[in-house]
């Protein structure tokens, strides 16, 4: 009880009872209190606080834990990255155990701030973000208490802004109105649309709806996560997909996106990525990794046009002058 009362409230709600009075406890809770911070909820010795919790790969949870979706991390740098991506729906759990050993992890953890986090997502590659991304468990808890249909007799919520995906007819929509969570964005796939028509009844979801559902989200995402003004565009440059399971269309779709665009601080184009996950029934179906160059404005989106026109039409005309050459008769003279 003496350890209880030598530290400052705020870190006696840190830490959830029962307080085992051990070392490893001790200088968590001292150094806490010493820097007077007013509420840590990202290092934590009771894991289940948050929605996720991230735990080394050589360390273990207790065995009564209350995680609810644990995502084992191997480095410093990924951790930063988690922290970024999923900001204050996530915790670190180190054991006492862990704590007590070399390596100094305590002092570089408390050094990870937001504004590190996000210097270094916006660095990272497609690659390394879609790696993360896999190992981040659908968050059944918090989509539960989202406006998201997740169970089968759940109502999708309306239909997102058709502004958004750049389409003007709301019947065109495949994405509903989104729930956010950190730099995450999450949309309940629709299952039709006017502008895809199919010849025959399917057993399960078309792979083309899928692509343009994911196509759809990477363009919303870009604007309603990252600031893109309505009057931008994006021209997509490659698109990366892989299937993994069928999907039913009696069952609500989950696909959570994320996207690497910042408003540049000069207008401007600026490259980008998306990478979307669908999922039916907390089970990953199919994944895009999207690759576009993105405008700021109307204005520069028709420039770049205009200029992609004129190189397709200099094709035509070196294409076309080869063609008229193979045809020309050959002389036997």
């Amino acid at each position: 009880m003496m350890l209880k009362q030598s530290v400052s409230p705020q870190i006696q709600s840190f830490i959830r009872e029962p307080l085992l009075c051990d070392r490893a406890e001790k200088l968590l809770l001292l150094r806490h209190d010493r820097k007077n911070r007013k509420d840590n909820r990202f290092l934590s010795l009771v894991p289940g606080k948050t929605n996720y919790t991230l735990v080394f790969e050589d360390d273990s949870l207790p065995d009564d834990h209350g995680a609810h979706n644990v995502i084992k991390v191997n480095s410093i740098e990924e951790i930063i990255l988690y922290v970024g991506l999923l900001g204050a729906s996530c915790e670190m759990y180190l054991s006492p155990e862990y704590l007590s050993s070399p390596g100094e992890w305590l002092g570089k953890l408390e050094n990870i701030q937001s504004k590190l986090a996000f210097e270094a997502l916006d660095g990272a590659d497609s690659e390394t973000i879609a790696a993360l991304l896999r190992k981040i468990p659908l968050d059944i808890d918090g989509l539960l208490k989202s406006p998201l249909a997740v169970r089968d007799e759940d109502v999708v919520p309306g239909v997102v802004n058709p502004d958004v995906i750049h389409k003007k007819n709301p019947a065109n929509a495949l994405l509903s109105e989104p729930y956010f969570a950190g730099r995450l964005v999450y949309y309940n796939m629709l299952m039709h649309t006017e502008e895809l028509r199919f010849d025959h009844e399917s057993d399960h979801v078309q792979g083309m709806l899928l692509l343009e559902a994911m196509r759809q989200a990477g363009i919303a995402t870009t604007h309603l996560s990252s600031g893109l003004p309505a009057t931008g565009g994006m021209t997509l440059m490659s698109y990366c997909t892989s299937f993994y399971n069928y999907i039913e269309h009696k069952a609500p779709v989950i696909i959570r996106s994320y996207t690497s665009y910042t408003v540049p601080q000069e207008v401007g184009e600026k490259d980008s990525f998306a990478i979307c996950q669908v999922y039916q029934w907390g089970k990953l179906c199919a994944e895009a990794t999207l690759n576009a160059v993105v405008f700021m404005n109307k204005e520069r989106y028709t420039r770049h046009r205009r200029r992609t026109e004129n190189l397709s039409a200099r094709n035509r005309r070196l294409f076309t002058s080869k063609v008229q050459a193979m045809s020309k008769p050959v002389s036997n003279e």
